[in-house]
């Protein structure tokens, strides 16, 4: 919830906005479209997320799906 006050109490016009996050099933949780509707004016681009678990557990995998998706941008 933090996050959304920082993104509807600052201004991002112009700026692209990356959504990612850890999680344990929840995905991103429709951020990304909340995330464009508190940033109008912004350019929201493909988030990414993460199981936490996985993260912990499958690190090298993890980081070639983190390097492959940073490789779009």
């Amino acid at each position: 919830m933090i996050m959304y006050t920082v993104f509807e109490n600052n201004d991002f016009t112009g700026k692209k906005l990356v959504p990612f996050s850890t999680h344990e099933g929840s995905g991103l949780s429709g951020f990304d479209r909340k995330l464009a509707a508190a940033c109008p004016n912004s350019e929201v681009l493909k988030g990414l997320a993460i199981r936490g678990n996985d993260c912990q557990n499958q690190q090298d995998a993890v980081r070639q799906t983190v390097e492959a998706w940073l490789a779009e941008f």
